[in-house]
């Protein structure tokens, strides 16, 4: 099983955003790794480098 942390990805620094992530260990998977069970599988705060840039993009007062 491949586990990806969204804390990986998100442009919100991790011990800044005030986010309630659910972790892979809340989703009691028989074969996740002792390792990955404190990834974020899922967040109330992600925000993706993808759209910042987008905004960013688009703003024409940049």
């Amino acid at each position: 099983m491949l586990t990806l942390n969204m804390c990986d990805f998100c442009s919100y620094e991790k011990t800044e955003c005030g986010a309630q992530p659910a972790l892979a260990e809340s989703l009691n998977l028989d074969n996740l790794n002792t390792e990955h069970r404190a990834s974020v599988v899922a967040c109330d705060k992600y925000k993706s480098p993808v759209d910042v840039l987008k905004e960013r993009f688009h703003d024409p007062n940049l």
